[in-house]
């Protein structure tokens, strides 16, 4: 529990690190808005995608196959108490920042908060079925949030099958299942590709930091609010449904451990994307990985308890 709990602060302790290097090439001028839309398309497009095809290079092995058919059975179920919650919420709400609030309800920062205490945790076999929590949600923002943000009335299956989320599944799907794996060199290009997703990730998320008033939503209750069901009610709604459904320790503790996380980052950059209001999405995110060093923790406590 300690070790976890030191693993969760050391973590965002390196994400605020990295905010402060975005926010101080924003104010001196190095990066400006127009550049952190360039490194978000460049993220959203390049980076994530090579991150989930790197996840699936791996041996094939029937025993793992089962467990990761599961892990992704659970994994879409584990999204359904989000977002039903925020279409309860928000889904009708004239606020401006309605569409933004569901998608930091909906979206964790599952890849960056959540791996290295699956490794810890679960060395390498937590990782490969964490990866299926973090496949699922791309594909679902990328779906569903795309969807959402962009107004759009009827489903759009071109875009669906498209988009860089599906297609890096497909892609990461077809090298496990097959015997056919990239080549040495070209699977070490995507590898130092998909390596760029924390840093730029969080660089660009301090020059959101820096184009917001991070002080003054301190005193915004709604963002104590949303704190609240992103890191406490949603993650708990998700853990009582897997249990209910007879999902076993090590898929559920795999897939919940990012459900718990902090919003994720890309709800901002897909903000900006589709032009709604990625600074709002910034404050939330700032503000639950910050109230995340105390309730992860306990929300780990009350996982191994339970299962």
């Amino acid at each position: 529990m300690l070790d976890s709990a030191q693993t969760i602060v050391t973590q965002i302790f390196i994400m605020f690190l990295l905010m402060l290097v975005g926010h101080l090439l924003y104010r001196r001028r190095i990066i400006d808005s127009q550049g952190s839309q360039q490194l978000s398309s460049l993220l959203l497009n390049i980076v994530t995608p090579a991150v989930l095809i790197t996840s699936f290079q791996r041996p094939f092995d029937p025993g793992e196959a089962k467990m990761l058919a599961t892990a992704f059975f659970f994994a879409i179920l584990s999204y359904v108490p989000a977002i039903l919650l925020a279409r309860l919420l928000y889904g009708r709400s004239p606020a401006p920042y309605a569409k933004d609030a569901q998608m930091c309800l909906i979206f964790s920062n599952n890849g960056f908060m959540a791996l290295p205490l699956l490794e810890a945790l679960l060395s390498s076999t937590g990782v490969f079925l964490g990866s299926a929590g973090i496949v699922t949600g791309t594909v679902i923002a990328w779906t569903y949030g795309a969807r959402m943000l962009s107004g759009e009335s009827r489903v759009n299956f071109k875009k669906i099958l498209l988009n860089p989320g599906t297609l890096a599944l497909i892609g990461g799907l077809l090298l496990f299942f097959s015997p056919w794996k990239l080549p040495m060199p070209v699977f070490r290009a995507v590898e130092y590709l998909g390596s760029l997703n924390t840093p730029l990730a969080m660089l660009v998320l301090g020059i959101y930091l820096s184009q917001s008033h991070v002080l003054a939503c301190l005193k915004d209750k709604t963002v104590y609010l949303l704190s609240v069901l992103k890191l406490a009610v949603i993650p708990l709604l998700a853990m009582a449904l897997l249990y209910l459904l007879g999902a076993s320790e090590l898929v559920a503790t795999a897939l919940l451990i990012g459900t718990a996380a902090p919003s994720g980052v890309i709800s901002a950059m897909m903000a900006q994307m589709f032009g709604t209001d990625h600074l709002f999405s910034t404050r939330i995110i700032a503000v639950t990985t910050l109230f995340s060093a105390v309730t992860m923790p306990l929300f780990l406590l009350v996982l191994q308890l339970l299962w």
